[in-house]
């Protein structure tokens, strides 16, 4: 029997292999994707196993609000880690005691677009304009200079072919927007950058071996946790990109090698994402 970490793996080699990336592609032009009991975002995970944006509902909570499943829809899993108290029992010299432990425990349920419900209509979602490309975003510079005004991070324009963080320096260098197609492609690399600068050991400690070497599977992992913030930022600051710097057929592939040998890989990756964009955007510590 397939674990839940198998099963949600698969889903997501199943659309990297249609050359589909999960994570860059549903949250564009304020589009989300969104509880109707709750009006919260799902999170990164279920965002991209979900895919549609706008609003999700189980099938109780559609039958409490007075709606009704459309016949033959199918429902979309999605999945919470579940707080589960374990108790255990140890005898020392004949006094038994009991012991309590929390434990999270990885859940599935299922879930319903309101497009596939009779009765009800969206409650928390609106169609927002799209971030315009020819010109910088006063938002996302706010949240970047917020952000590494607070850090400290020493951010560089040059014109170099390339864009990096460097660890040793606390330091994100990029090319000038200029040089971009767009100002959201701009902000793409930007974010990716910054996701890489929560890593630190001061920050959240992600770069427990050091640096690592280019193509190495660590290297990949820190990558796809980056290209996720990245998307991640873009989505909250509602800019539509079509595609990240690191979107190409070596890069595809290589997840897809790192994925396949390590079941919980991407749901690590999106919990580190996660972590580093509330990180960035200073409220580290939402639920």
């Amino acid at each position: 029997m397939k674990s839940i970490y198998e099963e949600i793996t698969e889903k997501i080699i199943a659309q990297l292999q249609q050359g589909i990336i999960p994570w860059t592609k549903p949250w564009v032009c304020n589009s989300k994707i969104l509880s109707y009991a709750t009006g919260k975002p799902y999170s990164l995970l279920n965002r991209m196993l979900l895919g549609r944006p706008g609003e999700y509902a189980t099938f109780k909570q559609v039958q409490e609000a007075g709606g009704r499943v459309k016949k033959g829809a199918k429902g979309e899993h999605i999945y919470f880690f579940k707080p589960t108290i374990i108790e255990t029992e140890k005898e020392k010299d004949g006094v038994i005691t009991k012991e309590s432990k929390n434990i999270l425990i990885l859940r599935k349920y299922v879930t319903f677009h309101l497009d596939d419900v009779e009765g009800l209509k969206p409650k928390w979602t609106t169609e927002k304009p799209c971030g315009t490309d020819n010109k910088p975003n006063e938002h996302a510079d706010k949240v970047t200079n917020d952000y590494i005004n607070r850090e400290k991070i020493k951010l560089t324009f040059c014109e170099y072919d390339r864009a990096f963080f460097s660890p040793a320096q606390d330091l994100v260098q990029l090319p000038p927007m200029k040089n971009f197609h767009s100002c959201n492609d701009f902000y793409g690399v930007l974010f990716h950058e910054l996701t890489h600068s929560t890593g630190t050991t001061e920050r959240l400690n992600r770069f427990t071996e050091g640096p690592q070497p280019f193509g190495s599977k660590d290297y990949g992992k820190e990558e796809l946790v980056a290209e996720m913030g990245s998307a991640m930022m873009l989505a909250e600051l509602g800019l539509e990109t079509k595609t990240t710097h690191t979107n190409n057929a070596a890069y595809v592939q290589n997840w897809l090698e790192s994925i396949k040998g390590d079941s919980q890989l991407v749901i690590s990756a999106a919990s580190k994402a996660e972590k580093a964009v509330r990180f960035i955007l200073g409220n580290q510590d939402a639920a």
